[in-house]
């Protein structure tokens, strides 16, 4: 028997139960780090459960989902004036690479129909949500007193990961004894010296100087973060049908909701190239300016055939002689009473799109032809067709959007001729944050999900 209520979310399950889902931490946890807060949160949260009910959800993703060496490699980092934040996108990682997506399923099992999360972290309760979970509200985690070790962290948290409760809890702590700027870190990564204590530069390799220092994990988790991904050259599933997981199709699909791009890899033997998705509903001149920034910038919006019949968008041409077989439409702006000056700025670009995505747009709302290219997308989407189009409005589907997907490819930044390839594109997701997924998945997804 579930321990809160029904199984499932059913009539009886339990609503508003304190819930924390918390990441691990070993490094304080078990080695009694003090430079951060994740034990003593641990520790608040057992003991409020113990008076008020509730449960902890314990998630093994280390350093915010980078893993234990690359959090010592972040650690170092942070020695030398970065912060939390930058310490992880410099080794090539989001801020935060954590994924929820086996939360609602745990919860379900455990008969909990809604929950009060025990958090400071608003985007922890925004990924939650978006994944469907019910959060009624928060019960504040906060430390009585920073240490001088953990109060850049701390600092960084409420400055620039927007965590909240905090009050006057910093004001009232001892200073940090970590670097308070940059100073260090350029010298520090260069290739041909380290920087030693006093400043001087000591002659040996930065993994030279760590080793000495008795930091041997610290340099093999920089050289390992900074070397070229010579994993997978192109997508290839697994016996599963999955490459990149089930979560990863979740996590985009949380993303799409937010409004986000995403990067969407097909088959090594199709094209074996990515695309930025989003729903074209949510567009915004900034993420459409994103688009154009990173990709071949010929914008495509994936749409059904329905609706391009509706909207009098017929073929570009009789005789369709792409090898892939993209069906095109003749391309198309929003029209000057909308505001459209040239149709090409990403301002004009988002309002053309958005209005192809609402359900209210009718025929004489665009000239042909313009700047945005629709693409009929097959009836039964990635499980028809393996392409991008497809992927594209089934994404938008997926999140709750009308069923309309941006989509285009993305080019090398590493060869700017040619287009990236999933080796680049992970390391490109990495930097930059944005969650990578892959047809294949999104294929299996729909299977398992029957969707």
């Amino acid at each position: 028997k579930p321990p809160f209520g029904a199984k499932g979310g059913e009539v009886g399950g339990a609503r508003g139960v304190p819930v924390r889902i918390h990441d691990q931490c070993f490094t304080s946890e078990v080695f009694r780090s003090q430079r951060c807060d994740c034990k003593e949160q641990l520790k608040m949260s057992l003991e409020y459960i113990r008076e008020n009910g509730g449960a902890i959800i314990y998630l093994q993703q280390e350093g915010r989902g980078i893993g234990l060496a690359n959090k010592v490699a972040a650690y170092a980092l942070q020695d030398v004036g970065l912060d939390t934040v930058d310490a992880n996108t410099h080794l090539g990682f989001p801020e935060d690479a954590r994924q929820y997506g086996v939360v609602p399923s745990i919860l379900s099992d455990m008969g909990i129909s809604s929950i009060r999360l025990m958090t400071n972290n608003p985007r922890k309760i925004e990924r939650l949500r978006a994944l469907g979970v019910d959060v009624e509200g928060t019960i504040a985690m906060v430390v009585p007193k920073a240490n001088p070790y953990n109060r850049k962290y701390l600092e960084t948290k409420k400055e620039r990961m927007n965590h909240k409760n905090f009050g006057s809890m910093l004001s009232a702590s001892p200073s940090s004894i970590l670097s308070s700027d940059y100073s260090g870190v350029e010298d520090m990564l260069r290739r041909g010296g380290a920087v030693s204590a006093n400043g001087s530069e000591s002659g040996k390799s930065v993994a030279e100087d760590y080793v000495n220092d008795g930091e041997e994990m610290a340099a093999a988790a920089v050289q390992q973060a900074l070397m070229d991904d010579v994993e997978l050259s192109g997508v290839k599933a697994a016996e599963d049908g999955y490459c990149f997981g089930r979560e990863s199709v979740e996590a985009a699909i949380a993303a799409v909701k937010r409004g986000e791009l995403i990067v969407v890899v097909d088959d090594e033997s199709r094209e074996n190239e990515g695309d930025f998705i989003m729903a074209a509903d949510k567009v915004t001149p900034e993420t459409m300016a994103e688009f154009i920034r990173y990709s071949s910038g010929v914008i495509c919006i994936g749409m059904e055939g329905k609706r391009m019949d509706e909207l009098e968008l017929p073929p570009m041409v009789v005789n369709n002689e792409d090898p892939k077989g993209t069906a095109f439409s003749v391309s198309i702006d929003a029209t000057k009473e909308h505001g459209i000056t040239t149709g090409i700025s990403a301002t004009d670009r988002a309002k053309t799109s958005l209005l192809l995505a609402s359900p209210e747009s009718k025929a004489t709302d665009f000239h042909r032809p313009g700047h945005i290219f629709p693409l009929r997308a097959k009836e039964g989407g990635v499980l028809t067709r393996n392409g991008h189009t497809e992927a594209a409005v089934d994404f938008a589907r997926l999140a709750g959007s009308s069923p309309a997907g941006l989509l285009c490819e993305i080019v090398s930044e590493e060869n700017p001729v040619e287009m990236a390839r999933l080796p680049e594109l992970k390391r490109f997701c990495r930097k930059r944050g944005y969650v990578l997924t892959s047809i294949a998945d999104l294929q299996q997804y729909r299977r398992d999900t029957n969707q």
